[in-house]
């Protein structure tokens, strides 16, 4: 069964079972004004059938029933009965209708002074009447031909309306479900009509209010995150058969050029010597890739816990001083808290230790005193740490291509290594840390990398 016939029966259930409800209620309700309505009228022509019988000498029993039948208010199959105090039938309207009654019916209505009860189709009702000579009892009794006739015209009606109502309910059950899943049939639609080589279409996100919108707009972003990950991989594939070819081409060659012919033990050593050059290279540039990519995956996929975002800082500094003796640091600090906790992110210290290695690595190599200033600061919302170099700068234009994968600037010497890897790495490592990354740079005059990272405060990790 679908979501619209669902619908549609529950929306005919719950709108029929208040029509059902609603019909009894006017029904029963109806039923029990009549069953009243009738009770009075027997009062009243009880009251003054008791009233000309006991109180008006001129009337006797022969013009009392002829009152009594010619009257207008006289109602069908209409009798009433008078007892006197000695519980003696002293007047009948009518002879033909005879109305059950006995001495333990005549003491209930003397004990309740007015009682009304049915029998059948007729509708009795018993009093007490003062009079002079004591207390008389009168029972009046008669069919309601008119009110019933009412009410069974009210009961066709009502049944008649729930019927018709119900189906107006299942037809309207119908429009209304089609409209509310019309935009989740187009959704559909436009779902269906993405594949792998279109992740870049979006589905309408609607009003962006509804729930239905949330939905398209929660699709839209797993799409998104779909085609950065699809893109990445093919990325990935392009740039690694682009950058491995090189040196992999380079040490085939070696190789080949070293089978041709003997070579002296020198010529052996420096072929060795080269190629071992080579395969450093082709680490260096396959850990790059490798990192890389891993730095591209869901935030989820890292282990992220307490980190020290200073000790982390010293420790790229001395990993990186043991590997260049020749690089100087220089470490300054706006703003240091002393509360420690506000040193503290949720991070992961290998990923971060990495981009502040690229950082202070770049800045050392391009500054002909290989030297690195550092400028740290912690305001209580984040942690903003700058590296600055006086080396030959960046030109305008290729500011922002820079950390673009494998991309280095034609003003670049060759004589500086380098593979465009590490500051497309350290982007995407403070991306993953909810930070930011700019550059300021001028050619001739230096770059400043300034990177912010926001603190997570009242966390559950602090």
């Amino acid at each position: 069964m679908n979501i619209r016939t669902k619908l549609t029966l529950r929306f005919t259930a719950i709108v029929a079972t208040i029509l059902v409800a609603f019909s009894l209620a006017v029904y029963f309700l109806s039923a029990d004004y009549r069953r009243e309505e009738f009770f009075n009228r027997l009062e009243s022509r009880a009251v003054t059938t008791a009233r000309l019988y006991v109180s008006v000498q001129e009337v006797d029993v022969n013009l009392l029933r002829i009152i009594d039948k010619n009257s207008i208010h006289a109602l069908f199959e209409e009798k009433v009965l008078i007892f006197d105090p000695a519980d003696k039938l002293v007047y009948s309207s009518l002879d033909d209708l005879e109305i059950e009654y006995s001495p333990e019916l005549l003491y209930e209505i003397r004990q309740q002074g007015r009682m009304q009860y049915t029998q059948g189709m007729i509708e009795h009702l018993g009093m007490v009447y003062q009079g002079d000579q004591g207390n008389f009892v009168v029972i009046s009794s008669a069919f309601d031909r008119y009110g019933r006739s009412k009410l069974q015209n009210l009961r066709n009606v009502l049944l008649a309306g729930l019927v018709i109502g119900i189906l107006i309910i299942v037809a309207t059950g119908v429009v209304f479900a089609g409209q509310v899943l019309q935009p989740l049939a187009r959704m559909n639609a436009e779902v269906s009509s993405i594949s792998a080589g279109n992740l870049g279409r979006r589905i309408d996100e609607g009003n962006r209010r509804d729930e239905i919108a949330q939905l398209a707009m929660n699709f839209n972003d797993m799409l998104r995150r779909l085609e950065s990950a699809f893109e990445m991989q093919q990325q990935f594939v392009s740039n690694a058969s682009h950058e491995l070819r090189n040196p992999l081409a380079a040490i085939t060659s070696q190789i080949q050029l070293m089978l041709d012919k003997k070579r002296t033990p020198e010529e052996y050593q420096q072929a060795l010597q080269s190629l071992l050059d080579d395969t450093r290279t082709l680490v260096e540039l396959t850990n790059g890739l490798l990192t890389l990519a891993q730095s591209g995956v869901e935030k989820h996929r890292f282990a992220f816990s307490p980190v020290r975002v200073d000790e982390t800082l010293f420790a790229a500094q001395n990993e990186l001083g043991k590997a260049h003796n020749d690089y100087r640091f220089l470490i300054e600090y706006d703003t240091f808290p002393e509360d420690e906790s506000l040193l503290m992110i949720a991070g992961n210290e290998h990923l971060l230790k990495t981009a502040f290695l690229n950082l202070m690595d770049n800045a050392c190599k391009f500054s002909d005193d290989h030297t690195v200033q550092i400028r740290f600061a912690a305001n209580g919302q984040t942690i903003d740490i700058s590296f600055s170099d006086n080396g030959i700068g960046i030109p305008e234009e290729d500011q922002e291509k820079i950390f673009n994968p494998f991309f280095r600037s034609s003003h670049v010497p060759s004589s500086v290594r380098g593979y465009g890897i590490g500051l497309s790495l350290c982007r995407r490592i403070i991306q993953l840390h909810n930070g930011t990354i700019n550059v300021h740079s001028f050619p001739g005059k230096g770059s400043r990398f300034v990177l912010s990272i926001p603190l997570r405060p009242g966390s559950s990790i602090f």
